[in-house]
């Protein structure tokens, strides 16, 4: 095995959040790695945002990496994702199928790469990027973006297993209205920032606007669910948006 960098991993852990037994997994695996590590726990309660922050600035090496404390690493995952790094050049390494540059910025905005911040290895000597602390949701994806498209990115498959539970912030949901704001606050910022989003802008605000529609028309408020479901379809006409419009004219 060639020889690898010290990687410093950085765990955001809160117990309201993660269960202990969950977070002692987490950083068992972390502890599996045959890459030499420093562990940088960093309290969850004001938000992921500012604990990666924290962790970044509290990093002593080079390359850092992010684990939520409810998923584990596979094994030689850094090494891995190290060798994939050197090889292409790039600042940057998440889990996934090897795709271009306009492919990855599309799936991650719009498409299924959603759950990458547990597989993220990055470069800070070539990634400036931070934590967008303004964000409630979507401050994950805003860094990944910015990181690949500042210092390119290289994907491999089979890094990291990620675990939902009911405890966790993504599991706990929000309203509607909520989300519709924290949506718009988030394209806005990929928009101002990652100029190679931009051509997906359309199709992210017809999910968004879609997403309430249906979430408006799941707890039966059928006149606030058309009035998102058309602002999605004036975007883009869509065939899930026109058919969640017309079912909510269906008796209940």
């Amino acid at each position: 095995m060639p020889d690898h960098p010290p990687v410093s991993v950085v765990v955001p852990y809160s117990e309201e959040y993660t269960p202990a037994w969950m977070f002692e997994e987490a950083t068992a695996s972390v502890d599996s790695q045959s890459v030499e590590t420093e562990l940088v726990v960093v309290g969850g309660e004001d938000g992921p945002a500012a604990a990666r922050n924290e962790g970044l600035e509290r990093a002593t090496h080079r390359h850092v990496a992010f684990l939520d404390a409810d998923d584990t690493w596979h094994a030689e995952k850094l090494g891995r994702q190290l060798d994939a790094m050197a090889d292409a050049g790039v600042g940057l390494c998440v889990e996934g199928d090897p795709r271009t540059m306009d492919d990855f910025v599309h799936d991650v905005f719009v498409g299924d790469l959603t759950t990458l911040m547990s597989s993220v290895l990055v470069d800070t000597a070539r990634v400036t990027a931070t934590f967008d602390r303004d964000l409630s949701r979507g401050e994950d994806l805003l860094y990944v973006l910015e990181a690949a498209t500042e210092a390119g990115v290289c994907l491999r498959p089979d890094l990291t297993t990620h675990r939902d539970h009911a405890g966790s912030v993504t599991g706990r949901g929000i309203d509607a209205e909520a989300y519709l704001t924290q949506s718009k606050r988030f394209g806005y910022r990929v928009s101002e920032r990652v100029p190679d989003a931009q051509p997906y802008l359309p199709t992210y605000y017809t999910q968004v606007y879609a997403d309430v529609g249906r979430a408006y028309a799941a707890a039966g408020e059928s006149a606030r669910a058309r009035e998102y479901f058309l602002r999605a379809l004036r975007i883009t006409p869509h065939p899930y948006a026109l058919l969640g419009f017309l079912r909510t004219y269906l008796p209940l």
